[in-house]
């Protein structure tokens, strides 16, 4: 999904008054090429140079907030991840084609730069390897509408948005009407990845 596109949408259900390209961040753009010593993906090159947010923003999630990188944060050294700061020299293990857009939790959401597309992965932090993760959107437009549905269903709507009983642990009546199918319908292959918190999906 184009980020212009999915940015409309997100800005249709949040009655906010919708994102178009208002910077030009070349700066940001020239660094992380430096950094990262090959190409971007056409997409993250858009998204960094007009959309990337000035400031760390977070999306709420069920759990840890979805935390999306400032165009500073967007860099190739991440600490804990492939750097440390302390002793200043890289961790092993973490493969030099990862660029992190954000984290939840510690969990981080990469690209793979070798791949040429914008598949988004949220990986296992603790897990002894990065090999365990889902893929969560197919690029960088479906997975911040995907996070806006998932923030706006837990704010929207009911006081009580989260109802754990005899049921399940279930989303509200008037916030799953709304979320479950546009999530069926933006989605796609990764609903589950995205409702499977909830026993009322």
């Amino acid at each position: 999904m184009e980020i212009k596109k999915a940015l409309e949408l997100i800005a249709e259900f949040l009655n906010i008054e919708p994102i178009s390209k208002i910077k030009d961040n070349r700066a940001g753009i020239q660094r992380i090429r430096k950094e990262f010593d090959q190409g971007l993906p056409e997409e993250l090159t858009e998204y960094i140079q007009y959309f990337a947010p000035s400031d760390d923003f977070y999306f709420d999630t069920v759990g840890n907030p979805m935390l999306l990188y400032s165009v500073q944060n967007l860099k190739k050294l991440q600490e804990g991840y492939n750097y440390n700061a302390m002793e200043q020299k890289p961790i092993e293990g973490w493969p030099e084609n990862f660029f992190m857009l954000g984290d939840e939790g510690a969990d981080p959401v990469v690209i793979d730069l070798s791949s040429g597309k914008t598949t988004l992965t949220k990986l296992m932090h603790g897990a002894g390897s990065w090999d365990y993760g889902d893929v969560v959107a197919d690029d960088i437009g479906q997975f911040l509408l995907l996070s806006a549905a998932l923030h706006h269903a837990l704010n929207g709507f009911e006081d009580e948005v989260i109802i754990d009983d005899e049921n399940g642990f279930c989303l509200a009546p008037q916030a799953s009407k709304w979320y479950f199918p546009y999530m069926k319908k933006w989605a796609g292959n990764y609903y589950k990845v995205w409702c499977s918190d909830f026993d009322n999906h």
